[in-house]
């Protein structure tokens, strides 16, 4: 869930990779009392310390500032400084006491607050973080956002709540933070607040088909079946129609054996422009669980397929290729994922999900003829060159293999799992080649990221 609040900590990078220049301002304001021999001496280790920090060279770094520290014990940049450069060795004690020091002299600096904050985040310690962030409150409502994540990671639903509904009073209702409100409720149990909720909402605006959904999910959910079919009942009456009831209305026709109502549904979903795929994907899996029970249905299914695959723009070729897929279907996946690609050539999740069905289907040599071609316009995708590489093992290529796998290296980052499978290619290619050293090498650095992810 923090990885949310942490949306905050890029900016807080940027901030402190360029904090060198307001820290040379607040030095010379500051410094002027101090004689001339002194200021000289501290400006000159200060600007080293920058020059440090920008090297990536922290302890050198933080020899600078203690030196400017004995020439000036009161000086907040300084303490400031040192806790961001502790910050970056993870040497966490150091860092939230100089940040502290830092607050203590100048307690009006925010950015100050802001990266002792950042450091709470860092280590998990959200209580602390909760209460550094209260005085930071008023500058952004981005850090009630913040706030929210907080209580929910510390369990205090109802204050994340009740600031949601601030939030949602203030700035209007929000996805991002709809979806939050709904882990709430999943992980606290308040179940009988959601159901009020999205009552509420949906009395509020009862022209977005959204509203009825999201109830009658949570009826479902709560196996409140009578109240979710008479709210998808009063759904059909109002929007008697959109495709989106029937989303809900195939699933309780199923369970009252009333097939031919659920039929018709199911017609309705799928063939829809306004459904969104994920939906239509859903409704005909449950369809085909109906007709392995129900064999005497399985011509209808191939009907709606075989007039959504005629009558379909890419977007259909794509959804079908989701659907094919979660029934390993690969083959027919691969077809409607190459439509989907001729319409919409600049998709890579589409060209990720061909590369790895290509693999998963041993059409090797294919699959090194598309990442080549896919490199081309994607050169530092690492998914491609590892694709590349293991279909070049698999072909005996393995020279091209070694030198794909070896480049594809270069551009992970910050991506321990791909970069396992990576050297885990590299050592099986290397020992098939013969070259056992290498081999070894490569399956100690995989073991070494298993064991340190």
């Amino acid at each position: 869930m923090m990885n949310r609040t942490r949306h905050g900590f890029v900016a807080f990078c940027i901030l402190i990779s360029s904090f060198g220049v307001q820290a040379q301002v607040e030095t010379d304001s500051l410094l002027t009392a101090l004689n001339d021999s002194t200021h000289v001496k501290f400006q000159t280790h200060f600007y080293d310390a920058m020059k440090h920090k920008a090297l990536g060279n922290y302890s050198k770094a933080i020899d600078e500032l203690l030196m400017c520290e004995k020439l000036n014990s009161i000086e907040s940049v300084v303490f400031h400084e040192l806790g961001i450069n502790y910050f970056k060795l993870k040497q966490f004690e150091r860092a939230e006491f100089n940040l502290q020091k830092a607050i203590e002299l100048n307690a009006d600096n925010f950015w100050y607050k802001e990266s002792l904050y950042h450091l709470y985040i860092e280590q998990n310690r959200f209580e602390e973080a909760t209460l550094a962030l209260q005085p930071m409150l008023t500058r952004h409502p981005d850090y009630k956002q913040d706030l929210v994540n907080l209580y929910f990671e510390v369990g205090r639903y109802q204050e994340a709540l009740n600031v949601l509904d601030e939030l949602d009073y203030n700035f209007g209702i929000n996805a991002a933070r709809d979806s939050i409100r709904k882990d709430i409720y999943d992980r606290s149990g308040l179940e009988a607040q959601r159901i009020a909720h999205l009552k509420t909402r949906l009395q509020e605006t009862p022209e977005d088909p959204s509203n009825f959904l999201n109830l009658i999910y949570a009826y479902s959910e709560l196996n409140k079946k009578k109240e979710a079919f008479e709210t998808a009942q009063e759904f059909l009456k109002q929007h008697p129609k959109s495709h989106f009831v029937h989303v809900a209305l195939y699933k309780f026709y199923l369970d009252a054996k009333e097939y031919d109502k659920a039929i018709a549904s199911m017609k309705i979903v799928a063939t829809s422009t306004v459904v969104l795929p994920s939906f239509k994907v859903k409704v005909l899996n449950d369809f085909m669980s109906f007709i392995e029970k129900h064999p005497e249905y399985k011509s209808v299914l191939l009907e709606v397929t075989n007039s959504v695959t005629e009558n379909s723009a890419s977007r259909s070729d794509l959804e079908w290729a989701d659907y094919y897929y979660n029934q390993k279907n690969y083959l027919k996946a691969i077809s409607s994922y190459i439509k989907a690609l001729e319409f919409d050539p600049n998709n890579f999740t589409i060209i990720k999900n061909l590369a790895l069905l290509y693999l998963e289907t041993n059409q090797f040599e294919t699959a090194v003829l598309f990442t080549n071609d896919q490199l081309e316009m994607y050169p530092s995708q690492p998914l491609l060159y590892l694709v590349n590489g293991m279909a070049n093992k698999a072909l005996n290529n393995l020279d091209m293999a070694v030198e794909s796998l070896s480049m594809g290296l270069d551009y992970i980052y910050d991506n321990n799992e791909i970069q396992y499978d990576f050297y885990k290619q590299l050592s099986a290619t290397y020992e098939l080649q013969g070259n056992i050293e290498a081999s070894e090498a490569f399956t100690k650095k995989a073991m070494a990221l298993k064991n340190n992810p």
